[in-house]
């Protein structure tokens, strides 16, 4: 039976909510279901630290899982101990992430197939994206950015079956003509995501770091904040 494309109604709740509470107003509404968010930056500590403090808050979410795909060591259990409330938190949060390594695209196609057949699976975290295109061929060529397409929609395809939403994470390199930071995969990644954040310190070695949405549809105008971010967390600056 055919049904009226305004008679479907559009999931607009976050799925989980994030601690503290200055990083849930300013970023908690883009992690909607069935939707891929994508934070850039050019230094690798703050948006790992990110990752990991968004996997604690998935896991939180009642009988759900977190699956985080690693391209590297990025993955800490440590970090995420101290992320946690309580030595008894972390122990019951630890065994409901799932990590798995990717090393290239194609990991990442055949760990979202395997995907698609799992329970409980509302939070997926790659981590991160220019660490698999790095294995993936040269810099700008059409056939990564075949295979990089090709993934996204696999992705795309895993999450509405799943109803989960992706974080992916990924290295900034500036625009040759505006200067801009914009993410590593270009237009392809950039038409694929449905927010796009900014991560970056203020300054070498500060722990202050700005948090900018660029784009999404829940924002009509770009927002951010600047919250002090360590690996013992992500604190207001007040």
């Amino acid at each position: 039976m055919r049904v009226p494309l305004e008679s479907i109604e559009e999931v607009t709740d976050s799925l989980m909510r994030i601690h503290p509470r200055i990083l849930n107003d300013a970023i908690g509404k883009i992690f909607i279901p069935q939707q891929i968010s994508l934070f850039h930056g050019k230094q690798r500590a703050p948006l790992s630290i990110l990752a990991h403090s968004l996997a604690v808050s998935a896991t939180r979410i009642e009988n759900s899982n977190c699956v985080f795909l690693d391209s590297g060591t990025n993955y800490s259990p440590n970090l995420v101990r101290s992320l946690c409330e309580s030595k008894h938190e972390s122990v019951e949060l630890l065994q409901r992430i799932i990590v798995g390594p990717v090393l290239s695209l194609d990991d990442v196609v055949e760990k979202f197939e395997q995907l698609k057949h799992m329970d409980n699976i509302r939070f997926i975290i790659l981590d991160s994206l220019t660490g698999v295109l790095n294995l993936t061929g040269a810099p700008g060529s059409p056939g990564r950015q075949r295979t990089l397409f090709g993934a996204l929609e696999t992705i795309r395809h895993a999450i509405n079956k799943l109803n989960a939403h992706v974080m992916i994470t990924d290295h900034s390199s500036r625009d040759w003509l505006s200067g801009a930071p914009t993410p590593i995969g270009g237009n392809v990644i950039s038409h694929a995501v449905d927010s796009v954040v900014f991560v970056d310190r203020l300054h070498q070695g500060d722990k202050l770091v700005r948090i900018l949405i660029e784009r999404s549809p829940v924002f009509s105008h770009p927002s951010g904040i600047i919250v002090k971010m360590s690996p013992r967390g992500i604190r207001s600056i007040r």
